[in-house]
């Protein structure tokens, strides 16, 4: 049987579809198409990893962008699609084949290696035995899969990325399995219903052998096809188990840049595990990304994305001593009203806050029963927080379940500190993923997965989401108890008039306390007033202004810290006075600046109504500010 295209006509029974699979990789949590393709192809490897003795696994991806195919390899494609080419060009809705198939035709390779391949009886089709079939729920089945448990994906949607990411909406898969025969080829379409010389058909197609149109499609086992097949497109596979995807006719939205940007930012955490290594290539040039070379990809990210990153080479490794484990005694809901002073224990804060102040990070295991309803046993499982400091605007934590990023999850966002969260115990893990849409992007509570299947259920998720929250606000209410004062320093420009008291409301038949009566105590006598202005600051003359001149002036700036002195915690990382987005603002009037150098200025006063101002400062976080009378030797703060 001569292999090729096969699609089968409607019949009068069934209803008319059009596959609307594409929406799902289009979501506005995605930043592209080529962030979509290494998401849904990277997790089906990590699922399909053949896992050691320890359960550990490593996988190779290999992606391979050919932007424009060799005349030999596009004379490939074009007989492989030629014979169908009218169901092509109708279910495409383009009437000119050649339109498809240009002179610059491209194509995309995706292959894993470290897997298990697409196992199971290639000519099954019966849903009673349809379970743990990968090749059956890969081919032919649509929002079905053969995943279960804490494994990545579970819609059987993912693999649509494929067909989507080419302008004939088509794929093959290549796959060496353990399974007889083991080594298969059959490809893959999802166009739309359409008609051909008067019939209507079905808007899937598949490309293999049969002997008549009332039978399945079956793969391609012939080795000599499969080899040319191979070695024409420039696969890699031979007889290692996995599976190789050729995308045909590739979408021009796809991009190498694109591609590596969507792998580190992704899949940083199971990259610097050293359970994954991706080698991406397109014509003349190559790029791998494993744990050691992936601080040198970290330059594609936004500043604030690489820092994460940066932050997670030491989360992946970090040893036991390093991590706060919150007892399990004490687990009996997830609910942090009901059960956070408990987990959260005064030694415990003390243990995090320990960990902070010496190494500048922690991490922080927190326990959490899960419970399903479908007569699975409870467990007790857990999740890990990653805590450090930061000097930049205010995160969210980052989420990952299994070393995915679960890019969207709505969880408080805070400043001062950056922070991931690690979910990878099995029951918590599966709880989670059923709570997933098709995107991996979200934790739905009302997702169909995940609705009614779990006590506690939508609590859990709260439960995760908001942990990095709970144990902030924790620390802080501890380092207030019993202060009033400690964070007055947080303000944005702290006067020397110290705090004022609260007024006190009377009491039932009491009066009201008279104000101070003019003429009683008078207000401090200032040289120099320091006032606050949108994003910056301006010094101008007091009530008590200079009455000779010149008069030297050092200003000192750093934004806030939750501990220590700001001042002397400034980092260039936040701003230098010298650098944009800086800048004298409102002008400066009867001022000269003598010396510039970091976060201080030195200036010289001149006349009785100077005015002096620096603007551009970050608007999201508060900013200290002191300034230093300099009288010969000796310094003032006024």
């Amino acid at each position: 049987m001569k292999p090729q295209w096969h699609f089968n006509e409607r019949r009068a029974c069934d209803r008319m579809r059009d596959s609307a699979n594409d929406a799902f990789f289009t979501a506005e949590s995605l930043e592209n198409l080529s962030e979509a393709l290494v998401r849904e192809g990277i997790q089906n490897s990590l699922d399909a990893a053949q896992r050691g003795g320890a359960s550990e696994r490593q996988v190779t991806v290999r992606i391979a962008l050919v932007t424009g195919a060799t005349e030999h390899a596009r004379s490939a494609l074009l007989a492989l699609f030629q014979p169908a080419r009218v169901h092509f060009e109708r279910g495409l809705g383009n009437g000119n084949f050649a339109d498809l198939l240009n002179g610059d035709i491209g194509f995309l390779v995706f292959e894993d290696f470290g897997t298990k391949g697409l196992n199971g009886d290639v000519s099954e089709w019966q849903l009673e035995r349809a379970d743990n079939n990968a090749f059956l729920s890969f081919f032919r089945a649509e929002g079905r899969s053969s995943k279960t448990g804490d494994n990545l994906g579970r819609w059987g949607i993912g693999k649509q990325v494929f067909p989507t990411a080419s302008r004939l909406h088509s794929m093959f898969g290549l796959s060496v399995r353990s399974d007889t025969p083991t080594k298969v080829l059959m490809g893959s379409a999802v166009v739309r219903s359409h008609s051909v010389a008067g019939k209507d058909f079905q808007p899937d197609g598949w490309f293999g052998c049969r002997a008549n149109e009332s039978e399945q499609v079956l793969p391609v086992t012939e080795s000599d096809f499969i080899q040319q097949f191979e070695q024409t497109l420039g696969l890699k596979r031979q007889d290692k188990p996995g599976l190789s995807v050729v995308v045909p006719c590739v979408d021009d939205r796809l991009s190498m840049e694109d591609l590596r940007r969507a792998v580190v930012r992704n899949f940083f955490w199971p990259v610097l595990l050293g359970e994954l290594v991706v080698e991406l290539e397109e014509p003349g040039h190559s790029h791998r990304i494993d744990a050691e070379s992936i601080a040198v990809h970290r330059s594609v990210l936004q500043p604030s994305e690489a820092a994460v990153v940066e932050f997670a080479a030491w989360a992946a490794y970090a040893k036991p001593a390093e991590i706060v484990k919150l007892s399990e005694e004490v687990a009996k809901q997830p609910d942090w009203r009901k059960s956070g002073e408990l987990l959260l224990s005064d030694a415990k804060l003390s243990e995090i806050r320990a960990r902070m102040e010496t190494s500048q990070k922690v991490g922080v295991r927190i326990p959490v029963r899960v419970r399903p309803k479908d007569g699975r046993p409870e467990a007790m499982s857990h999740f890990t927080v990653f805590i450090a400091p930061c000097r930049d605007a205010g995160h969210r934590p980052l989420f990952l379940r299994d070393g995915i990023l679960i890019k969207d999850v709505r969880a408080p966002q805070l400043q001062g500190c950056r922070s991931l969260v690690e979910v990878a115990d099995p029951p918590l893990a599966g709880l989670l993923g059923d709570a997933e849409g098709v995107n991996h992007t979200q934790w739905q509570k009302d997702s169909p997965k995940f609705h009614n299947r779990y006590f506690h259920g939508p609590d859990t998720i709260k439960f995760v989401t908001r942990s990095v929250f709970e144990i902030m606000q924790a620390l802080h209410a501890r380092d207030t108890k019993g202060e009033p004062t400690l964070l007055l320093d947080l303000f944005y420009l702290p006067t020397d008039d110290g705090p004022v008291e609260p007024s006190k409301k009377p009491k039932p038949g009491e009066d009201a306390k008279q104000s101070e009566p003019p003429g009683g105590v008078l207000p401090k006598p200032k040289r120099f007033e320091l006032r606050q202005v949108e994003g910056g600051f301006l010094l101008k003359p007091g009530n008590a202004p200079p009455e000779s001149f010149p008069v030297r002036v050092r200003i000192e700036a750093a934004y806030a810290v939750r501990r220590g002195n700001a001042i002397k915690r400034w980092a260039s990382d936040d701003f230098i006075f010298t650098r944009q987005p800086l800048r004298q603002e409102p002008k400066a009037n009867g001022v000269v600046v003598t010396r510039e150098e970091d976060n201080s200025l030195e200036l010289e006063l001149r006349k009785p109504d100077f005015q002096f101002g620096v603007c551009g400062f970050d608007k999201k976080r508060d900013l200290v500010v002191r300034a230093i009378e300099l009288k010969g030797g000796d310094e003032e703060n006024i």
